[in-house]
């Protein structure tokens, strides 16, 4: 997820040293632990740390070879992918982390700067024990280009006794026109209560998940840039505009802001039409003591196929002296039935093992979610596809963003607004794919 929070700060080894920068990777008759550098932003190095302990305690073997350092590089993808651009044009890869972490929407710049080690063999060997959409989401052109952290499916996380007392169900919410009339009927009965909240300053990761449902492109297939004319462009900026007439949805609170939190928990904010990593990575620690009051499920039909992003990836840098142990480790912290269990069940992250959707102690209900988690996550999965990124989304997306957001605040009318998005693509970048 791309949010703003403040740093946590990895915790210290356990009374381990750590190895030499220069010395080379070490066999497993070393007596000093070889370090795992994994680069993460802001709000993931928590949650980084918090799998990583799970997998010592799956693989209790590693404890006393291998030390995991995760590092901070910024507050969003956007940061990191900055930082290894000017590291490569320096000739400085081999100081980089050892595993990077990214969202799909940078996959195509780093697999440009020829910086990540390709795992095709790892696919080989396991790919058809894992779920096809993660397989596909792994792979860009003819490399695979790392592991899953998470996968981004739409997820519309709602208040159920909210939505019972309302008489919404959402799985009866098929298109945009059903989500405003059910946000009108909860509010027949919690009249300060929304069910989203889009201010003026946009987010990429929601206006991206919105394209991947509808179609939209930024450029075409030969990198022409067409956002001014493109239907499905133009109808996501529609659809803000939509919602925040409508009145069901809160124009000033800000996502990961304090503000948010406190609505999430005071029923102002009733449901968030986003994606798993909101209702896995945040809603439980922001709202801990709502268990049994959330519940999951599919985005509206009209607009329920894609992701937000794809999927977080963690890669291995090329150059890196510990690569084949980068690899062994993530491997099984991945794809091994044991861990993705374990993770699954003390910090909710979702496996991708085709087995553990079959699996009674993974399909059990929870406290927090109930009964009907992992079937809408199932059905969500299989839903998956991912907005046609190129090497310059990075920038694409802060243009697109900047230009919806004068369009919501008025500055700009519709046709201005695409318009200028796409002169300033044009002159700033040139063709997508260059």
């Amino acid at each position: 997820s791309e949010d703003k929070q403040t740093t946590q700060e990895p915790a210290p080894a356990e009374t381990a040293e750590p190895a030499a920068e220069t010395q080379p990777e070490q066999d497993a008759s070393s007596d000093e632990k070889v370090k795992i550098t994994i680069m993460e932003w802001d709000s993931g190095v928590a949650h980084t740390n918090d799998e990583f302990n799970v997998f010592f305690e799956t693989f209790p073997e590693y404890r006393d070879k291998v030390e995991i350092e995760v590092v901070t590089g910024g507050s969003g993808p956007e940061d990191i992918v900055a930082t290894m651009r000017k590291m490569t044009a320096a000739g400085e890869t081999e100081n980089m982390p050892d595993i990077i972490t990214c969202n799909w929407a940078q996959v195509p710049e780093y697999y440009e700067m020829g910086i990540i080690r390709d795992v095709s063999d790892v696919y080989a060997e396991y790919g058809d024990q894992i779920n096809d959409g993660v397989v596909n989401l792994m792979q860009y052109k003819d490399q695979y280009m790392g592991f899953p952290a998470e996968v981004k499916c739409k997820i519309w996380a709602y208040r159920k006794d909210m939505f019972e007392a309302a008489g919404v169900n959402p799985a009866d919410v098929k298109t945009v026109d059903d989500l405003i009339a059910a946000g009108k009927k909860i509010q027949e009965v919690y009249p300060d209560s929304y069910i989203e909240n889009y201010t003026e300053v946009p987010n990429g990761y929601d206006l991206f998940a919105y394209f991947t449902g509808n179609g939209a492109r930024l450029a075409d297939e030969d990198g022409n840039y067409i956002c001014a004319t493109d239907p499905g462009v133009r109808e996501a900026f529609e659809f803000y505009s939509r919602m925040r007439e409508s009145g069901v949805v809160s124009t000033t609170i800000q996502d990961f802001s304090e503000e948010w939190g406190a609505a999430l928990n005071d029923g102002t904010l009733c449901s968030q039409v986003l994606a798993d990593w909101f209702a896995t990575n945040h809603l439980p620690r922001l709202c801990p003591d709502m268990g049994g009051k959330w519940g999951y499920a599919l985005w509206p039909e009209e607009i329920a196929k894609g992701s937000e992003s794809g999927a977080k990836l963690m890669m291995v840098n090329k150059d890196s002296a510990n690569g084949d142990l980068a690899i062994e480790i993530l491997t099984k912290f991945c794809y091994t039935e044991e861990c993705a269990k374990n993770l699954y069940k003390q910090i909710g992250l979702i496996p991708y093992l085709k087995a553990s959707f079959k699996d009674p102690e993974i399909l059990a209900p929870t406290d927090y979610w109930g009964e009907d988690r992992m079937q809408i996550l199932g059905q969500a999965m299989e839903l998956l596809t991912v907005y046609p990124y190129t090497p310059n989304s990075t920038l694409e997306q802060s243009i697109i963003v900047q230009y919806l957001g004068e369009y919501l605040s008025g500055t700009k009318t519709l046709d201005d607004a695409l318009q200028s998005a796409q002169d300033d693509m044009i002159a700033q970048i040139g063709n997508a794919y260059n």
